[in-house]
């Protein structure tokens, strides 16, 4: 099987090379935005890169999957706009999958986001919500999943639209890195009183998905990825503490107390009401439908796997 990954040096793309090379039944073929430092990335692999591609390069590569994961990620430091985000993640997704329909390849998988859908939910979220997103990361994934969605496709292809929760492994960067150099700092957790659900994703379960994908034929269709078991904020800090190796250090304050002052303090630029909305909201996402097509377990629990990348945290 040969299968072409967009954005392979990225995060998602290069530990999904590292977990799909052992098996000799495929082929990886690739792309990356800086193609000499693709190159250097990938030298002493078995990788094979290339700096432009079409359909008929698909076709004379003899390509069968396309995964494209390329894309610009949910940004931190609010240095892209909507267009930004529409050129990259909407366009982009275009022009990949332009390329995959005129091609002879058989599957295409989209990683788009649970952010095209939905930010946060008191309830279980499956594949039934109605999206609506609401920032500019996530409507340029759910246009993009319209676009792909009202495309005519012989019945031979399948597409797969995949919206994983926060991903979280080795390499990782983001809200994770950032509460955990928090927590490292012996910096107290104030929001201990709040009652919140989240579901999350090991990049590992990620890879194992697509594997899944890659080689079996699965109905096409959009599917939510999450571990099986959602966790409070408050258990998550437990995890980093204990792998810290320390007592958790959380506080209890009532939100009677705590809402008011965390209004206030935005009022004079302390971004402390924002940072308690996105510490204490809940999104439990369901992944029975993708469970119902694997006919198998994922292979790391939520603790295991967040261990497992936090103690990548401490590898410097």
């Amino acid at each position: 099987m040969k299968v072409f990954l967009t954005g392979i040096s990225g995060f998602i793309g290069s530990g999904l090379v590292a977990y799909l090379q052992p098996d000799e039944g495929i082929s990886i073929f690739g792309h990356g935005r800086d193609f000499d430092k693709v190159t250097q990335k990938f030298k002493d692999s078995r990788v094979t890169l290339v700096p432009t591609y079409s359909a008929q390069i698909f076709d004379e590569l003899g390509i069968d999957c396309v995964v494209h994961l390329a894309g610009i990620a949910h940004d931190l430091s609010n240095k892209y706009n909507q267009e930004d985000y529409n050129k990259v993640n909407f366009e982009g997704t275009v022009s990949v999958f332009e390329k995959f329909a005129n091609s002879r390849a058989g599957k295409f998988i989209f990683l788009s986001s649970i952010k095209a859908a939905i930010d946060s939910s008191s309830t279980v979220v499956n594949e039934d919500v109605a999206p609506h997103p609401t920032s500019p990361y996530g409507q340029s994934k759910r246009m993009a999943e319209e676009y792909i969605q009202q495309y005519k496709l012989p019945e031979s292809k399948r597409v797969y639209i995949f919206r994983p929760v926060m991903i979280h492994g080795k390499g990782n960067k983001g809200n994770l890195n950032t509460l955990f150099k928090y927590i490292e700092s012996g910096s107290p957790y104030v929001f201990g009183a709040y009652r919140n659900n989240r579901s999350f994703l090991s990049a590992d379960n990620l890879h194992f998905a697509i594997k899944n994908f890659l080689k079996n034929d699965y109905p096409s269709g959009t599917y939510h990825l999450a571990d099986d078991t959602p966790l409070s904020t408050t258990e998550l800090i437990t995890i980093i503490s204990e792998t810290l190796g320390r007592k958790p250090n959380i506080w209890n304050i009532p939100t009677g107390i705590i809402d008011p002052i965390s209004r206030i303090a935005s009022m004079f630029g302390f971004p402390l009401e924002r940072m308690k909305q996105k510490l204490t909201e809940s999104l439990v996402v369901s992944n029975e439908k993708l469970k119902g097509v694997l006919h198998e377990p994922l292979p790391l629990d939520v603790r295991t796997g967040l261990k497992n990348t936090l103690l990548t945290f401490n590898e410097r």
